[in-house]
């Protein structure tokens, strides 16, 4: 996934958008052939969420002197991401037991992302002829966003039969459009054909 930062970051805090990662995820998937070569599926992919935390130091503004080692808060970041989808799909001639297939289509992106978001905010005390000194606080908060849109969905598969009727079907799925990234499915599928 894409992410954004600021520069230069005046505040001293980063700005991170969603994590990249690996996770499991499953689904289902109805269909129908209308001819040897041509076919129509209405699917859904679920997937669990992607999570990422780290400690990130607040960087000082240049010519401020600070006694003590600079403030860290806790940033994390998580993003879950499912998809309903409507694909169809082209399968050249069989070769042997193996019957490749590719789709096209639209899916309905579901996502969910949650980030930390943090605040600086500094002031300075003086005690008398001692010299001004900064305090500096960070305060975080927690965004969610949750947003439904339309990706572009790619798909290539190969069948392989194991009987007249049922075949085991590894395959890729790319979803990509209005996400900030691509989002890729391996995955495993048994088909059953009446």
């Amino acid at each position: 996934m894409s992410r954004t930062t600021v520069t230069p970051d005046e505040s001293g805090l980063s700005t991170t958008g969603p994590v990249d990662g690996v996770t499991a995820g499953g689904g289902g998937r109805v269909g129908a052939f209308f001819s040897p070569e041509w076919s129509l599926e209405l699917g859904v992919d679920l997937a669990r969420t992607i999570s990422d935390a780290r400690t990130l130091t607040v960087r000082l503004p240049a010519g401020l002197f600070f006694p003590f080692p600079p403030p860290q808060y806790q940033s994390r970041t998580s993003a879950r991401f499912s998809a309903t989808s409507v694909l169809a799909g082209y399968h050249p001639p069989a070769r042997g037991r193996i019957h490749t297939g590719f789709r096209g289509g639209i899916s309905l992106m579901h996502t969910e992302r949650v980030s930390t978001t943090a605040n600086i905010s500094s002031v300075f005390t003086s005690l008398g002829r001692v010299p001004a000194v900064p305090r500096i606080s960070v305060l975080t908060t927690e965004a969610t966003t949750i947003g439904n849109g339309l990706t572009a969905t790619l798909a290539a598969e190969a069948a392989i039969e194991a009987s007249r009727h049922f075949a085991v079907v590894p395959e890729l799925r790319v979803h990509a459009g209005g996400l900030g990234g691509f989002v890729l499915r391996p995955g495993v599928a048994a088909r059953w054909l009446w």
